[in-house]
């Protein structure tokens, strides 16, 4: 795909408002009345109108089977999602009409519509989740290749001591990598990974790192580029003489709406796939600091739960976590399937699995942050960030709880989580001023 075409931003007014427009022109020309009798004229209004009622009630059923009862993407529509698929069915119905006993004109112009009219609906309902940035973000052409860097250079260099060379770049770069399951065996998508400007330059400092994860369905591009996280680390970057997190999002999912839940189980070892599989690959390969302090693990949704998992069942490795939009325990369809698939089908085994239950066994974390925050038009997880952020704090977590009020569970929310996140533990880490 060409870059100008790649880049095109189908979330921008602009851009929407003309494929609107073009797509509401094409329908309107098609409803208009063909020349001929009056008779023939009031069956032909009849006929569109049924296909159109026709298309419209195909779209509502098929966001009520795809979201409602097969429950795809763990939350339920929004009025916008409903409107979107009823308007773009209504709008193919009013086309296939017009294919049917008419000129070759209108023929045509029906052939038109139906690409016309999907695709605004489909830009309507990704503007509401905020999922694809970019044209090509869409159609998986991100321009995103294999990171390259310099594994080496340099990273015994304290970063109270480094200053920034006159030769480093302004912004940070993002790539793709694939990081081995050596022990855990696990088999996942490339990495997603950003260095800052400090790692680009020859002789790096040691960096704090943040894990993070993508919420499910999904996979690691949605942090980048749903969630927009490369803007927020370069403003930090600017903020901090060239200073932020390298940020690693390994996969794991092992695809697109898979759900292993972040751990060890028969659907695959995740957990000793991010504990020691990519946490051996990030010292091993990138100027990051060893110390916990310098660790992070953050993600949205599902990830939002695997970064709370984490982080309170490893504060050996990680001294703080971002949880954005979390949820109280690993959920895979249904309780009794995430004890069946997760757990061996042991029920003690979940409850001792609950990021509550572990922070009350471990009893005390000592020199640990904990950032929640949560969509306030959340209604099917909005309730379990703050019992997690009450939880936090009983057991002496230093926690931050916030609430998004005008957004919903989708990456709109994901996107301010992380960034918000990410600048309050810009002291944490102690970058420099």
């Amino acid at each position: 795909m060409p870059g100008w075409l790649r880049s095109i931003p189908i979330e921008d007014v602009g851009v929407l408002a003309a494929v609107y427009v073009v797509a509401a022109l094409l329908v309107v020309v098609l409803v208009l009345p063909r020349p001929g009798t009056a008779g023939r004229t009031r069956t032909r209004i009849g006929w569109t109108a049924l296909a159109a009622g026709i298309g419209a009630a195909v779209g509502l059923v098929a966001v009520w089977q795809v979201v409602d009862v097969q429950d795809v993407f763990g939350v339920a529509a929004s009025t916008v999602i409903r409107a979107a698929a009823a308007a773009g069915g209504a709008g193919v119905g009013v086309a296939v009409v017009n294919l049917v006993r008419t000129r070759w004109w209108r023929k045509a112009l029906a052939v038109v519509a139906i690409p016309a009219v999907l695709a605004a609906s489909a830009m309507m309902i990704n503007r509401d989740v905020a999922y694809y940035p970019t044209l090509g973000d869409a159609f998986g052409d991100t321009g995103v290749g294999s990171l390259a860097f310099d594994e080496a250079a340099g990273q015994d260099r304290s970063l109270a001591t480094w200053r920034p060379p006159a030769d480093m770049p302004r912004t940070g770069t993002v790539g793709t990598e694939q990081i081995p399951g050596t022990v855990s065996h696990w088999h996942g998508r490339a990495a997603w990974v950003y260095l800052p400007p400090a790692a680009r330059v020859a002789h790096p400092p040691r960096l704090p790192v943040v894990i993070a994860f993508s919420g499910e369905p999904g996979g690691p591009s949605d942090v980048f580029l749903a969630g927009g996280l490369q803007k927020t680390l370069d403003a930090i970057a600017a903020q901090h003489e060239g200073v932020a997190p390298v940020v690693v999002v390994p996969d794991q999912l092992g695809s697109y709406s898979a759900n292993p839940m972040c751990l060890d189980s028969r659907l695959g070892n995740v957990a000793t796939y991010v504990t020691v599989d990519v946490r051996h690959w990030i010292l091993d390969h990138l100027p990051v600091a060893a110390s916990r302090k310098e660790w992070t693990v953050a993600g949205f949704s599902e990830g939002g739960t695997c970064a709370v998992q984490f982080g309170t069942e490893h504060p050996g490795i990680f001294s703080s976590f971002i949880a954005v939009s979390p949820e109280l325990a690993p959920f895979n369809r249904s309780v009794a399937h995430t004890i069946a698939v997760g757990f061996g089908g042991s029920r003690a085994a979940y409850e001792a699995a609950k990021p509550i239950a572990v922070m009350h066994r471990i009893g005390h974390y000592a020199r640990t942050r904990a950032i929640y925050s949560v969509g306030g038009l959340d209604k099917r997880y909005g309730a379990d960030a703050p019992q997690l952020a009450k939880a936090s704090r009983s057991v002496g977590m230093d926690t931050s709880y916030r609430v998004f009020p005008a957004l919903a569970h989708n990456w709109n929310t994901g996107s301010a989580g992380l960034s918000w996140g990410l600048q309050q533990l810009t002291s944490w880490w102690r970058l420099p001023a």
